[in-house]
């Protein structure tokens, strides 16, 4: 019981969020100059790591295409302010960040997330099935939710809760581990998977790789 009543208390307080978060999207014009000013960053800069059009060619770099553009506009923002302040946010993020007013910032999002993002890669199919158990059925037993709870049956996301179905598999396993970690802000997450082993981050992890 006190795992649902903190879950579901959490889960209000994201879900307010994110209803301001598509409140503010839809309050603000976005003209036809910054959509080409976010396609230019996007094809001259950000694709340097996250590859054409959002799909990364290097594991340790998130996957943008498909994202939820609420999700990546709040990160965006998180990165201007420096209230994200994590390795990767700090070292590479902040600087580039820091020059996106909040009209790119939309344009941009709503760029990658019209995207495709292409099959998913194979893994170890034990792996695979344990990481699809624990991502749909949670461990109640240990006070761990489904993941499919959130970020949806298909881990397609849903608003400023991330798309993880195809995302790079070492970048999904290193965000989960710095969260536990404290080194990634996230009270909520670090609240729902700070008991995951290991061996559950990496099969989740290739799981989700996999879609």
């Amino acid at each position: 019981m006190r795992l649902q009543k903190g879950f579901f208390r959490g889960m209000f307080a994201v879900l307010a969020l994110a209803s301001s978060a598509s409140a503010y999207s839809q309050g603000h014009h976005v003209d036809e100059s910054d959509r080409q000013g976010a396609q230019r960053l996007a094809t001259y800069l950000c694709s340097t790591c996250h590859g054409p059009e959002g799909r990364s060619e290097f594991p340790l770099y998130p996957n943008l295409a498909g994202q939820q553009a609420a999700y990546l506009e709040a990160q965006l923002r998180a990165f201007r302010t420096k209230t994200r302040s994590d390795e990767e946010a700090h070292d590479y993020m902040w600087s580039v960040a820091a020059t996106l007013n909040d009209n790119i910032i939309i344009a941009l999002a709503d760029f990658y997330a019209t995207k495709a993002l292409g099959p998913g890669k194979s893994g170890d199919a034990s792996a695979i099935a344990a990481g699809k158990a624990l991502f749909e059925k949670g461990d109640l037993s240990r006070r761990i939710p489904p993941c499919a709870a959130c970020h949806g049956a298909e881990a397609e996301g849903l608003s400023i809760f991330p798309r993880l179905a195809g995302q790079q598999g070492q970048y999904l396993s290193r965000q989960l581990t710095m969260i536990q970690l404290k080194l990634r802000a996230s009270p909520i997450m670090h609240g729902l998977i700070k008991d995951l082993t290991n061996d559950e981050i990496f099969v989740l992890a290739t799981y989700l790789q996999s879609l």
